[in-house]
């Protein structure tokens, strides 16, 4: 279901992330729109990514050398380019000919890491060869790797057998998505089922290809595909099978991350699932501020990741500023895809690259490390942060 149209206009006039969206709307079926831009229930879920990243504001710095900046960000010790990396999205096929892959390439000729989803288009392994060739095309050069996004299947072989494929193919960490007991209701996705049904009289999966762990497509179940026992306790097998750094991906309480600094992975990516899971979720920023007032020792002992609606590279800094390692985009990267290929992937880059470097030499910065939590005032979502009754006692 790739796109067969010409995007409506020059890729030059897309000078922000959000000009990629309204490109892909226009050459993408409607089935691949639905699917992409959707969210749980009414939407709020989705407007609180948004609307809050907002709500914090910079307290910039004046007269300090910015002649040399370095962007540079590593994940789990591996360095990388920029303090952005692109999330874990499905189906990528539905966006372009190219799917996984190609990102794959865009990602690794940018220095950008990537995290590559269960749900894909092409097999686990023509993308990891596919990130390799391109790093022989560079000199082995780019600090670019791949991530794998887990979806646990109720099999527990199969979820076994998975996890093998995934290291044998050379993935440098393992992000388990733990917010998917369930497919949240998306709305936009249930009004097109319904049409279907009374256009065809039945409805139609249309799998994800060459992907035997793919799910139907656009918000629709397959039994046995998500695992709504999956516990804590896992994670004790998943470490037999896995040897390398893992990430629980999907928290979005302060009780959550210390339960998982007690089970000793590596990462947490804050996230409410694009806005897709659950209704009236908090951003991944609300939660990043229940860990700064409540357990600020997880700064410390794992790396925090954010993720949904970044827009602008210059909110990933103020992420960064609140203790967050790193910021990653989803949605940008599959509009920009979709209506330009290669070029968009690597245009949306840039345009995210450059705010962020603009933004350092006017904050004040002229590396990450220096960024503090001072540089951002916050106080718009604290005070409509969570809070327990007793702080400590509860945690």
């Amino acid at each position: 279901m790739a796109n067969a149209k010409k995007a409506p206009y020059p890729l030059a006039l897309c000078v922000t992330a959000d000009d990629f969206a309204a490109a892909a709307k226009e050459v993408l079926p409607e089935k691949a729109w639905v699917y992409v831009s959707s969210s749980a229930a009414s939407g709020l879920s989705l407007k609180a990514n948004l609307d809050d990243w907002s709500r914090i504001n910079f307290r910039p710095r004046i007269m300090r050398s910015v002649s040399a900046i370095d962007t540079r960000r590593a994940i789990l010790g591996q360095p990388g380019q920029f303090p952005f990396f692109v999330s874990a999205m499905g189906t990528l096929g539905n966006a372009h000919p190219g799917a996984e892959p190609l990102l794959a390439r865009g990602s690794t000729r940018k220095g950008l890491h990537m995290v590559v989803s269960t749900a894909t288009s092409k097999p686990l392994e023509e993308i990891m060869d596919a990130h390799r060739d391109e790093q022989r095309l560079l000199g082995n050069q780019s600090p670019s790797r791949l991530a794998f996004q887990l979806y646990m299947p109720v099999d527990r072989s199969k979820a076994k057998s998975l996890i093998q494929r995934v290291k044998a193919a050379g993935y440098h960490s393992l992000w388990i998505t733990v917010d998917t007991s369930i497919l949240g209701k998306r709305t936009a996705d249930r009004y097109l089922q319904a049409q279907e049904l009374l256009e065809q009289g039945a409805r139609e999966r249309e799998l994800a290809a060459e992907n035997e762990f793919g799910p139907a497509f656009g918000g629709r179940p397959v039994p046995g595909y998500l695992d709504p026992g999956l516990s804590w306790e896992d994670l004790a097998w998943i470490k037999q099978e896995w040897s390398g750094p893992i990430v629980l991906k999907g928290l979005q309480t302060v009780e959550d991350v210390k339960i998982a600094v007690e089970h000793g992975v590596q990462g947490v990516l804050l996230s409410n699932h694009g806005g897709r899971q659950i209704h009236s979720a908090p951003s991944a920023l609300m939660t990043l501020l229940e860990i700064r007032n409540y357990y600020p020792e997880a700064l410390e002992k794992l790396e925090i990741y954010v993720d949904g609606g970044l827009r602008d590279g210059a909110d990933a800094l103020k992420a960064l500023c609140l203790g967050a390692t790193a910021v990653g985009v989803g949605r940008p990267y599959f509009y920009a895809m979709a209506a330009y290929g290669m070029e968009g992937i690597e245009k949306c880059t840039d345009v995210l690259a450059e705010e962020v470097e603009i933004t350092m030499k006017m904050l004040g910065v002229s590396s990450l490390d220096q960024l503090k939590p001072e540089m951002v005032n916050a106080t718009r979502l604290l005070n409509e942060m969570w809070r327990p009754e007793t702080v400590r006692a509860r945690l």
